[in-house]
């Protein structure tokens, strides 16, 4: 008994299945490599330097790229399948253990042997490695040239998956064979064989370096292009951009001859070449990326085991990795290669850095902006790239502080050289606009409502400037860039990043810079009589004025008033004065009109100006939000602080031309309707005629008199005409002034009509008397005012604005209060309505003017008036 347990077997090995699996592996590794064979011989053939053609043409077999790779991939897939049925097969007999390395249960001796074969047999499955390392190493039969590749623009020929899965067969039956198989039964059939051994270190080096191939491939014809025009450049003497010019214009006359020919095609190949620098350095980079991006959703789809480095997952990682490090280094060795190509290239960049030749600066306009434009354009694709490298390709923390910092190196220079050539740009740009400055339409169907270019082409400049810094991904370059702009609209003189001798758009408007265009042949005979002599005194403007309207039939209704004093305004000291003196003191010639259409065309610009600049703001505001790529040590409130700082800085200097819009309305306002010395004048201005109205006015009336006073016709022709035909009313309705400024107008005639009214009740001598009478017949003239300021606003009716005629009737808030308060039935009343009154501000009649008013009523008591005071007072 004892005799017959030593002799029987422990436990079955499965010796059929163990076998069959054998046998199946070997006739499926002999199939596989007699039908691979075709392939391989013509793979080999063009590694040789022979002719591709020599392939069999009718055996019905795909010998391209994708066809060879798709085939290899199927067979290959077998071998793989029966080497896992296998193993799986002696990991079930309890020969092997999946579970651990070298792991072994030996039994017997037959035992012994049945692992021996298998481990021989799974030996010879080295040929899916092998076949893959000469699929990695051989030369395309597809495209022109490099590895093994998708084909370029046909779908559904695709070689990357394929031979991403092959390489991960041969790293898996690699790692069976060095890890499943006992070391001594591996050695025993490495000995016999004649083949390079195939390991999982050989196999991850192949895929990495058929990955670099690729990616010099795919970026060959780009680079190779711009290295052809460089030596095209070289051999002529000359930059490349100058060769680009030239195609570009090749390229516009052949538009034009086509367009003349009813053939307006764009022959797309010349375009091609527009940006070669920017365009090698994007297909570069594009074409790393998409290598790389494939390859970490692998790495990041895979589950390790618990095992650590000698999983198969582990394995694939790092093959992913090694390939993607490798990919990211040959990228950004090759982007800087590119890159320092770019400025000596370039003539403009070159202009620019001559530093003081303006006048060629200023003829290589085009060329510099065109640089420009491919080196922001550059910038981007650099920061794009580096944030995705950044975050995608995980290295040592031993290389982390080398890799990459070329490409980073590239991407900061390059930052710091456009920030500086993109201010010296539009510093150019802005220059040549002042120089060319003349007034310009700003709207279809209004031919009389004009803005000095300046303001138009400072803004085009702007935005131009902003839009490529920001598209740059530097906040570097737009701090700089932002900085410039809001010098460019700020109201100090020219200095800092503009040059001394560079004044900027505030200080251009105030100097009428393009306000003055070419003045017309003929001249109004009204306005000629305005032009004087070079003896006028130094308000000419105004002396002007009164000469022509001294021709005229002047504005009715008080022709008769005689006054003692001068015939002409005194120097009001407003901002217009100081235009008429500067347009005027080199060209006295200039007539009337013209300088009233420059004022028209300085306010305008003005109001352009303010909007430019909320508009510019407000641009500055979306990107304080955006993610501008820049040093990993800054903070996001670092980022956005500069960003900020322009906005807010923007819309201060829109403030400002606001501001300089309502003095210089003020100014224009006095010398054409009437200035503030309205006491010594003859009345031939608008405003001061109001003043003698209603000086001469009386309004202690009964009601038969009333009802003639009050006479609409009379009314009309006595204060509302003089104002519609004054000049403003005339160059409004000639529709030469935008909406706003059309609104600053009427708000600063509303102003000083109602200081007029208030000044004449108020006055200390000839003081006015009042009844229930005569109190409603200052509030009808008060109300009609208000009706042709307010229908002034109205009829402009392109603002926003001019929906609204609050701030007109606002500039009347303390006339009405007068007019209330002369219509009162006794002065106690107004203690009942004084809350509408009492606003505490300027809109507000003090407790002397009230007191005052109420003493123009003939029928109010002195008692009555110092009780009402006095408690108005109190309170």
């Amino acid at each position: 008994m004892d005799h017959e347990q030593e002799t029987a077997p422990c436990h079955p090995i499965g010796v059929e299945s163990i076998m069959e699996k054998i046998q199946n592996l070997q006739v499926t590794i002999e199939e596989s490599r007699r039908y691979l064979l075709p392939y391989v011989k013509v793979l080999e053939d063009e590694d040789n330097g022979l002719s591709s053609s020599s392939a069999p043409s009718n055996d019905g077999r795909d010998y391209s790229d994708a066809g060879i790779a798709e085939e290899s991939l199927h067979c290959l897939e077998e071998c793989y399948t029966a080497v896992n049925f296998l193993v799986n097969q002696l990991a079930d007999s309890g020969l092997i253990n999946l579970e651990q390395s070298h792991t072994v249960h030996l039994n017997s001796e037959e035992e012994n042997v049945y692992l021996l074969m298998a481990a021989n047999c799974i030996g010879k499955a080295d040929f899916v490695g092998q076949h893959f390392v000469k699929l990695a190493e051989a030369d395309s039969l597809t495209n022109e040239s490099g590895p093994i590749d998708d084909v370029v623009g046909v779908k559904n020929k695709v070689v990357q998956p394929c031979m991403a899965r092959l390489a991960e067969l041969s790293l898996r039956v690699a790692h069976l064979q060095t890890t499943i198989i006992p070391s001594e039964m591996s050695r025993t059939h490495d000995e016999n064989d004649d083949e390079e051994d195939i390991t999982p270190d050989s196999i991850i080096d192949a895929y990495s370096h058929y990955q670099r191939r690729c990616l010099r491939s795919r970026s060959k014809p780009a680079i190779s292009s711009l290295a052809e025009l460089r030596q095209l450049a070289t051999s002529q003497n000359c930059f490349v951009s100058d060769i680009l010019e030239e195609d570009r214009r090749r390229q516009q006359y052949e538009i034009e001859i086509n367009n003349d020919d009813g053939n307006g095609q764009v022959d797309e190949t010349t375009t091609a070449r527009a940006q070669p620098h920017a365009q090698a350095i994007t297909v570069l980079l594009g074409e790393a990326s998409s290598l790389i991006q494939p390859l970490a959703a692998w790495r990041d789809g895979l589950i390790p085991s618990q095992q650590g480095a000698q999983d198969i997952a582990s394995l694939l990682e790092q093959m992913c990795e090694e390939a993607m490090e490798i990919l990211d280094n040959e990228a950004q060795k090759l982007a800087v290669t590119v890159g320092a190509w770019f400025r000596p290239d370039q003539r403009g960049i070159t202009t620019l850095e001559q530093n003081g030749n303006e006048r060629q600066e200023a003829a290589d306009l085009l060329s510099i902006e065109s640089s420009l434009e491919e080196m922001a354009f550059m910038c981007q694709v650099l920061s794009r790239y580096s944030t995705f490298s950044r975050q995608t390709v995980l290295r040592d923390d031993s290389n982390n502080e080398s890799s990459g910092s070329e490409l980073q190196n590239l991407l900061t220079e390059q930052s710091l050289h456009y920030s500086t050539f993109e201010t010296r740009l539009a510093t150019l740009q802005f220059n040549q606009a002042l120089s060319l400055a003349t007034p310009q339409l700003i709207e279809l169907g209004r031919p009389s409502l004009k803005v000095p270019s300046i303001v138009e082409d400072a803004h085009f400049v702007c935005v131009r400037a902003i839009d490529r810094a920001a598209g740059t991904r530097s906040e570097r370059a737009v701090w700089t860039v932002g900085h410039w702009v809001t010098e460019v609209w700020g109201v100090d003189p020219g200095g800092g990043m503009l040059g001394e001798s560079v004044k900027g758009v505030y200080q251009a408007l105030t100097e009428g810079v393009g306000c003055v265009g070419e003045p017309p042949v003929e001249q109004d005979n009204q306005h000629n009589a305005g032009l004087g002599s070079p003896s006028k005194p130094e308000n000419a403007f105004a002396a002007a004025l009164l000469e022509a309207v001294d021709d005229g039939d002047g504005y009715g209704g008080r022709q008769d008033h005689a006054r003692t004093g001068t015939n002409s305004a005194p120097a009001s000291g407003g901002l217009s004065s100081a235009l008429w003196g500067t347009l005027g003191g080199g060209s006295k010639a200039l007539s009337l009109q013209t300088r009233i259409d420059a004022e028209m065309c300085c306010l305008n610009g003005i109001v352009a100006s303010e909007n430019s600049c909320k508009a510019l703001s407000n641009l500055f505001a979306d990107l304080v939000d955006e993610h501008l790529e820049g040093d990993q040590d800054n903070s996001d409130a670092k980022k956005t602080s500069m960003l900020t700082f322009a906005k807010e800085e923007l819309a201060s200097h829109a403030r400002s031309y606001h501001n300089l819009l309502k003095q210089r309305v003020r100014g224009l306002v006095s010398d054409l309707c009437g200035a503030d010395d309205l006491f010594d004048c003859d009345g031939k201005l608008c405003l001061q005629n109001l003043r003698l109205f209603v000086e001469d006015e009386v309004y202690n009336l009964n009601a038969s008199s009333f009802r003639s006073m009050e006479d609409e016709e009379r009314l009309d022709a006595e204060i509302i005409a003089p104002i519609k035909r004054s000049q403003i009313f005339e160059e409004i309705g000639r529709d030469k002034c935008d909406g706003t400024v059309v609104f600053q107008m009427a708000e600063e005639m509303s102003l000083k009509s109602s200081e007029i009214i208030l000044s004449v009740l108020l006055k200390s001598e000839n003081t006015k008397e009042f009844n229930d009478w005569g109190a409603l017949l200052l509030s009808k003239q008060v109300r009609l005012l208000q009706n042709t300021f307010s229908g002034l606003v109205l009829g402009s009716g392109d603002t926003e604005e001019a929906c609204n005629t609050s701030s007109i009737l606002t500039q009347f808030n303390r006339v009405n209060q007068a007019v209330s308060i002369l219509q009162l039935e006794k002065p106690s009343d107004w203690l009942m309505f004084a809350y509408k009154a009492d606003g505490g501000d300027d809109t507000s009649l003090t407790a002397d003017e009230i007191k005052k008013v109420m003493r123009l009523r003939v029928d109010f008591s002195e008692e009555a008036i110092a009780t009402v005071c006095s408690q108005i007072s109190a309170n």
